[in-house]
């Protein structure tokens, strides 16, 4: 067939194949978890309803995203793409249920630069005066790190692989000294596996599912892997495999750090472990004597979540542009087959949203509304996800169905999943962040009012949705030939 995706004369279109290796891959997608930045950040709230029981609940969270993997890594295995959930459920509800999630994927991950912008603008500049006295503006330091980061996506995705291993090692590695370092003077009052157990949950069964709810939350991101289905080695193979690997690494991360938690504080302290804001400062001072590595780790998770993040939502951007649903200047990619044009436009956008948004909120406060946006869009996404491979499996592969593996199993996470979904809603949170459901509900609607209007202007168009990266490699997932 002619190839038109790659020729010298026109425009580029493709990513780079067999770049990314499964340690890249993983560690992209435990990177954009940001296990410390998650840590210090959901604690608290888990906390507030778990109590001593918040290892229990952090347990909980991680079956749920375990089977959260197993969904797509069913897709993974027969689509390859940088489209995520887009082209998934492209195949799995039809054109209008793929570009319905591709629509709100654009919402939920168009939130990770502008969340993290702000975030690591705000905790440096607080770092820089409370250590060194030296007084930066916020918004100073949120351009800074983002043209760092800018430079380091343009070099393409190997090169950002690199730096948020490197990243990621260190900010595991700290947390994980702390946490161990409470465990080997055996905590507040002895180690034992009374955290374990549902009794000492803090508000009962309720508790547990506020635990399990922010536990969820701190796994967002591991997903993200699937968004480099066209550049990872042996992507049918990697892909899976690191998505099981990120989730049962950090998973036994984020459990043991809660445990950490939980006995630093001892069964006697359970009422002033849940009623701290920031739990993990307290340990810090108390078994280290000291709090600045603790901030300065949480600024390195921002950085690694930051550089891993981005990257997957301008793959997603790449995606939809390549195949016309966006302007198709977002599909196309430099002499380095990284997509820059979409690279610039989504951190211009980060840029404006984080300074406009900033002058009313604070910092802060956009990193709330954001990371808000972001957790409820992906839980939707998960769920759809979910109900999708059960169809595109029955009806694509049927040979291949397994009545437990994909079918019971990813339904059972659709139902889980609904769980976080009311814990978003109910009690509603405070202004602005009550907003965020109105929000969604508005664009799907944008959305709905867009896919009407391709139907009826460009009609080929949306019967070939997810489709364009077919076109582009055979069966086995490889690059076809010009």
């Amino acid at each position: 067939m002619t190839d038109t995706i790659t020729t010298e004369t026109g425009p580029r279109q493709s990513l780079r194949r067999n770049t990314l290796s499964i340690a890249g891959s993983v560690a992209m997608c435990m990177a954009f978890m940001g296990p410390a930045t998650s840590v210090a950040f959901n604690t608290p709230a888990a906390a507030a309803g778990a109590g001593y029981a918040l290892p229990l609940s952090i347990l909980l969270a991680l079956v749920a995203c375990l089977l959260v993997a197993n969904t797509i890594a069913a897709f993974a295995r027969k689509i390859p793409t940088a489209g995520f959930a887009y082209t998934f459920n492209t195949h799995g509800f039809g054109p209008s249920g793929g570009f319905l999630s591709g629509w709100l994927l654009l919402l939920s991950y168009g939130m990770v630069a502008p969340m993290l912008l702000a975030a690591i603008g705000s905790f440096s500049s607080e770092f820089l005066a409370v250590q060194f006295h030296v007084h930066i503006a916020w918004q100073i330091m949120t351009l800074v790190f983002g043209l760092i980061v800018w430079g380091i996506n343009a070099a393409g995705v190997s090169d950002s692989a690199k730096v948020a291993m490197v990243f990621l090692v260190l900010e595991v590695g700290v947390m994980l000294g702390l946490a161990l370092t409470v465990l080997g003077k055996g905590g507040d009052h002895g180690l034992s596996l009374a955290p374990f157990a549902p009794g000492h949950s803090l508000k009962g069964t309720a508790g547990l599912g506020t635990g399990m709810l922010w536990g969820i939350l701190m796994f967002i991101g591991f997903e993200s892997v699937a968004t480099l289905g066209e550049e990872a080695k042996a992507a049918k193979r990697t892909i899976p495999l690191a998505l099981f690997s990120a989730v049962i690494v950090i998973g036994l991360f984020y459990v043991l750090t809660a445990y950490g938690a939980a006995i630093g504080f001892g069964p006697a302290h359970a009422g002033a472990f849940a009623g701290d804001e920031s739990p993990w400062t307290t340990l810090s001072q108390r078994y280290w004597g000291i709090t600045w590595a603790l901030m300065l780790t949480v600024i390195v998770s921002q950085f690694a979540n930051f550089v891993s993040g981005s990257n997957s939502f301008v793959r997603v951007l790449f995606s939809m542009g390549r195949e016309g649903i966006l302007p198709r200047a977002l599909g196309r990619t430099s002499r380095r087959d990284v997509p820059h044009l979409a690279l610039g436009a989504y951190m211009l956008f980060s840029f404006a949203f984080t300074f406009l948004l900033g002058l009313k909120l604070g910092p802060l406060g956009v990193y709330g509304f954001a990371g808000t946006v972001l957790g409820l869009g992906m839980i939707l996404i998960y769920i759809l996800i979910s109900l999708a491979v059960i169809r595109f499996y029955r009806r694509e592969h049927r040979s291949e169905f397994r009545w437990i593996r994909l079918g019971v199993l990813p339904a059972l996470t659709a139902v889980l999943m609904l769980l976080p979904v009311w814990g978003q809603l109910h009690p509603a949170p405070a202004w602005p962040n009550n907003l965020v459901p109105y929000l969604i509900a508005a664009w799907l609607v944008i959305g709905a009012g867009y896919l009407v209007f391709l139907r009826t202007r460009r009609p080929a168009l949306v019967s070939a949705m997810g489709r364009v990266f077919e076109a582009d490699t055979d069966p086995d997932g490889h690059e076809s030939g010009s």
